[in-house]
């Protein structure tokens, strides 16, 4: 997957996983990052898309929002493109995670096992049909054999947090250097589509 980074991309991400996320597959993909926006939620990718899809014109940008953290929840990812963006530039990749980063995280079941320490059978096979992949993620990390990696990514005993104290930079360090999207393409559809447009639109600026 790996090609030499010739192109500069903009990136519009939901969080600071997306950000990673997007580095990875840029990296892949023949691109390089240039610019980050973002990094506040659902909402605030909402409020500057349009914004960033008139740049568009100027240099590649791809955008990255989790399906089930948006409000109202869409339909589908095709009906939340079209109310976000219905004129769409075509160097605005407008992407939506189906149902959550954690799923195309998942979708690298030797990585993941690998990193958890966890037997592969315990993986979800089908992670975007998981109903929420965090919490898989994070249950999966329960069951760990490294104490580290509990404390890591678990919540402590009577927090309210949804995830460990360093579940971040150690997803973040993952995605860039050990979680193989190629592998994860597969079994991930809407990681496989967002790969296909980076793709197409890298063939398209060509050299």
């Amino acid at each position: 997957m790996t090609q030499l980074s010739r192109h500069p991309l903009r990136v519009l991400a939901e969080g600071h996983l997306e950000e990673a996320v997007a580095q990875r597959l840029a990296r892949g993909c023949g691109f390089f990052v240039d610019k980050v926006f973002g990094k506040h939620g659902w909402s605030y990718v909402q409020g500057r898309i349009r914004a960033l899809n008139e740049a568009a014109s100027l240099a590649p940008h791809l955008a990255l929002v989790d399906l089930m953290d948006v409000r109202p929840r869409p339909d589908c990812p095709a009906s939340l493109v079209r109310a976000w963006l219905p004129n769409r530039h075509p160097n605005m990749l407008f992407r939506v995670v189906v149902r959550e980063l954690e799923s195309w995280l998942l979708a690298d079941r030797e990585g993941i096992a690998d990193l958890l320490h966890v037997p592969l059978t315990r993986v979800p096979r089908l992670p975007e049909e998981e109903p929420d992949p965090k919490r898989a993620l994070v249950n999966l990390a329960r069951r760990s054999r490294s104490r580290r990696l509990r404390e890591a990514l678990v919540p402590r005993a009577g927090s309210t947090a949804q995830v460990g104290p360093d579940y971040n930079p150690l997803l973040e360090q993952f995605i860039l250097h050990g979680w193989n999207p190629t592998t994860a393409r597969a079994v991930a559809p809407s990681l496989d589509r967002c790969l296909t447009r980076l793709e197409e639109l890298r063939a398209r600026l060509g050299e």
